[in-house]
C-alpha cells in the first residue's frame, strides 16, 4: 500500500513543480488575453502568451545578450502589467470551464508532479539542455557550446518553460516538462469541447461546458486519443507541445475561413494573428515542425481557394499577419545558429546521398508502422476519405474542416518520407525511425476530426433526458479514476532499474573527483545506464564511453579500456564472460560497483543491489 501511495506522493519537490509550473502557465494565460488579439480565443490564450515569451528570450538573447535571469524577471513583469491591464477589461483570461478541467485533472496533476526524467533522449536532450540555460544563463554558443547534449540546434521554446520553472525553484524541476504536457493536452480539451458545441450548435449559446462533457473531452484527448502513449507525454519530450500547438492551429485555420465566409471580418482578422503566433510557437518547438507550419498556411490558402465565398483580396489581406510572426521566429533563430552553433541539427545531405533506391522499402516500412496502429489508421484513412470530398465539394464547414485535416496529415507524412530519404542514414531510414512519434504530432487533428463528426450526430438532439443524463456521471467517473488504476503504468519512471540507474548514477557523481576519467560497463543493457550516468556526472568528472549488449567483442573493449591509464574509475552496471579475469576481481552478479583503479589493479569502492528482478 506505501508503495501505491508512492505513486502520487513522493517528497515536498512535487509541490514545489505543482507551484512553479502552475504559475508559468497562468502568466502565459495573461500575457495572451492581455496582449494578444482582441476577438481570440481565451482557449488558446497560453500558446499566445508563450509566444510572446519565447520572442522576449530570442530577441533578448541572441540580440540584445541578455541573461536569462532578466528575461525572465520581465516576462513576470509583463505579466503583472497584463493583470493590471485585465482588471479594466471584460476578457476571460481562462476558459470558462477551466475550473472544472482542474478539479477533475488534480488526480493527474498530483501523479504527474513526481516524475522524473526516466526516458534515453531526456539525459541526452531534453532535461540537459535546461539544466546547461540554468548553469549558463543563455542560449549556446561558440564559447559555451553544450557539448555534452546532441542536438543542442534545436529550436528553444519548449525548453523555456522547464528553464522558468527551474528558475523559480532554484533547482532543476524534472517534471516541468510532463506537467506541462498534461496541462497543454487538457487546456486543448477545452478547444475541442468548443467546437464540438459549434458542430451542435450550442455555441455561442452554452460556452461554459457541462461536467460530463468536459470529461469526455478530457478523456478525448488522452485516454481516447488513439495517438496518446504515457512514455512520450509524461516525458519532457517536445512532441506533445508539438501536437497541441499544431491542433490548434488547424482549428484557428478553420474558423478564420469560417469567419472570412460569414464576412465577420474583423474576427477573421484576430483569428490570422492568432494562428500567425500559434504557428510562430510551432516552429520554436521542433526543427521537424516548420514543416508543419509551411503546410498548415498552404493548406489554408489552397481551401480558401476552393471556396468561392471567400474574396481572393481578404484572404491576401490577412496571410502577412498568419505568415510574419512565424517568419520572423524562424529566421531569428536561424541567424543565432549560422553564427553561433555551426548549424548543430539534423541537416539535409547531398543530392547524391539521397537514398532513392530505398523508397520502396520506406513506405513499406511506414505503412507497416501505421499498421500496427489500428484505430489511428482506421481514422486517419476515414479522414482522408471524407478530406478529398470536401476538397471537391468545398460547401460545408465539416467539407472545410474534413480537407484541411487531410491535406495536414498527407502532407506531413510526404514530408516525413522526404526526410527519411534526404536527410535520415540509411538505417534509420529503412526502418522509418520514430515514425509513430512523428505522428504524435497528427494527433490532436484526428481528435478533433472525431469530435465535430460526433457534433454534427449530437445536433438536433436533446440528450438532456433521464435515460441520458443516467450515463453522464460515467466520464466524470472514468476521467477520475483513470489515474489512480494506471498509476503503476504512468509512473514508468519509478520502474526498479531506472531507480537503480538514477541512484548508483547520482551516488557516483559524488564518488568521483574533477580528474577522474569513468568508463560505463553494462554487457547486459542497452546503453541507457550511459546516458544516466553521463547527465549524473555533468562537469564533475569526465565520462569516457561505455560498452553495452550492442557492442561488439565486449571482453575486448573493456580490456582496451583498463589498459589505458587516464581512464581512472569503471561503473559496473552488469558482467560478461571474462570481466572478473580483466579486472582482477570478483564480481557478484546481483549488484552494481563503482571501481577505481589501484596501480596495475582495480579496486571496488562501493557496491549496490540490484533489483530482484533485473539480476
Amino acid at each position: 500500500m506505501s508503495y501505491y501511495f508512492g505513486y502520487f506522493f513522493s517528497d515536498i519537490g512535487q509541490a514545489t513543480a505543482l507551484i512553479t509550473v502552475s504559475l508559468i502557465w497562468a502568466s502565459f494565460y495573461v500575457i495572451g488575453a492581455a496582449f494578444g488579439p482582441r476577438l481570440g480565443f481565451s482557449e488558446s490564450n497560453h500558446l499566445v502568451g508563450w509566444t510572446f515569451v519565447s520572442f522576449l528570450f530570442l530577441f533578448g538573447g541572441v540580440f540584445l545578450k541578455l541573461p536569462f535571469t532578466i528575461i525572465a524577471i520581465m516576462a513576470g513583469c509583463i505579466t503583472l502589467l497584463g493583470l493590471v491591464q485585465l482588471r479594466h477589461k471584460n476578457i476571460s483570461i481562462f476558459p470558462l470551464s477551466a475550473g472544472r478541467i482542474l478539479a477533475l485533472g488534480l488526480p493527474f496533476f498530483v501523479l504527474v508532479s513526481g516524475m522524473r526524467g526516466s526516458q534515453w533522449d531526456e539525459f541526452t536532450d531534453w532535461l540537459l539542455i535546461p539544466r546547461y540555460l540554468i548553469e549558463v544563463d543563455s542560449f549556446p554558443s561558440k564559447d559555451v557550446p553544450f557539448l555534452n547534449a546532441h542536438l543542442t540546434g534545436y529550436p528553444y521554446s519548449w525548453h523555456f518553460v522547464t528553464y522558468i520553472a527551474s528558475r523559480l525553484a532554484g533547482e532543476l524541476i524534472e517534471s516541468a516538462g510532463p506537467l506541462s504536457n498534461v496541462i497543454l493536452l487538457f487546456s486543448f480539451s477545452a478547444l475541442v469541447g468548443r467546437v464540438i458545441l459549434t458542430g451542435a450548435k450550442h455555441y455561442p449559446v452554452r460556452k461554459k461546458l457541462s461536467w460530463a462533457l468536459t470529461a469526455t473531452v478530457m478523456l478525448a484527448v488522452t485516454l481516447l486519443n488513439p495517438t496518446f502513449a504515457q512514455k512520450v507525454v509524461l516525458t519532457s519530450y517536445a512532441d506533445t507541445s508539438s501536437a497541441i500547438a499544431t491542433g490548434t492551429a488547424m482549428i484557428l485555420a478553420w474558423f478564420l475561413l469560417e469567419a472570412l465566409i460569414n464576412r465577420d471580418f474583423d474576427r477573421a482578422k484576430s483569428l490570422a494573428l492568432t494562428l500567425g503566433f500559434v504557428l510562430a510557437l510551432l516552429v520554436n518547438l521542433k526543427q521537424a515542425t516548420l514543416s508543419l507550419v509551411v503546410i498548415i498556411i498552404l493548406a489554408t490558402i489552397f481551401i480558401s481557394i476552393r471556396s468561392p465565398q471567400i474574396p481572393i483580396g481578404r484572404i491576401a489581406r490577412i496571410l502577412p499577419a498568419v505568415i510574419i510572426p512565424a517568419l520572423t521566429m524562424f529566421l531569428a533563430w536561424r541567424y543565432h545558429l549560422t553564427t553561433e552553433l555551426s548549424l548543430r541539427e539534423m541537416s539535409i545531405r547531398p543530392i547524391e546521398a539521397w537514398s532513392f533506391e530505398f523508397i520502396p522499402q520506406i513506405l513499406s516500412r511506414m505503412l507497416l508502422v501505421l499498421s500496427k496502429k489500428g484505430v489511428y489508421l482506421v481514422i486517419v484513412l476515414i479522414l482522408i476519405g471524407f478530406g478529398l470530398r470536401g476538397l471537391w465539394r468545398a460547401e460545408s464547414p465539416f467539407d472545410r474542416l474534413a480537407a484541411l485535416a487531410a491535406l495536414i496529415v498527407v502532407g506531413y507524412n510526404g514530408f516525413l518520407l522526404f526526410a527519411y530519404v534526404t536527410t535520415f542514414s540509411q538505417f534509420d531510414a529503412l526502418r522509418a525511425a520514430s515514425f509513430w512519434r512523428y505522428n504524435m504530432h497528427l494527433g490532436p487533428i484526428v481528435v478533433i476530426f472525431m469530435a465535430y463528426g460526433c457534433s454534427l450526430i449530437w445536433r438536433g438532439k436533446e440528450l438532456n433526458t433521464p435515460r441520458f443524463r443516467r450515463a453522464f456521471w460515467i466520464p466524470i467517473v472514468l476521467i477520475l479514476a483513470a489515474p489512480f488504476v494506471f498509476a503503476h503504468k504512468l509512473r514508468f519512471d519509478l520502474a526498479p532499474m531506472v531507480v537503480h540507474y538514477r541512484n548508483v548514477s547520482a551516488a557516483v557523481a559524488n564518488l568521483v573527483e574533477p580528474a577522474d576519467r569513468i568508463f560505463n560497463a553494462d554487457p547486459r543493457g542497452s546503453g541507457e545506464s550511459s546516458a544516466v550516468l553521463k547527465f549524473a556526472l555533468g562537469d564533475r568528472a569526465t565520462y569516457a564511453g561505455h560498452v553495452s549488449a550492442f557492442s561488439p567483442k565486449r571482453l575486448h573493449a573493456l580490456q582496451k579500456i583498463i589498459n589505458k591509464p587516464e581512464i581512472t574509475a569503471i561503473l559496473l552496471y552488469s558482467t560478461h564472460s571474462g570481466f572478473e579475469d580483466a579486472l582482477g576481481t570478483a564480481l557478484p552478479r546481483d549488484k552494481s560497483h563503482f571501481l577505481r583503479r589501484d596501480g596495475q589493479s582495480w579496486k571496488i569502492i562501493k557496491s549496490w543491489k540490484k533489483p530482484q528482478k533485473d539480476k
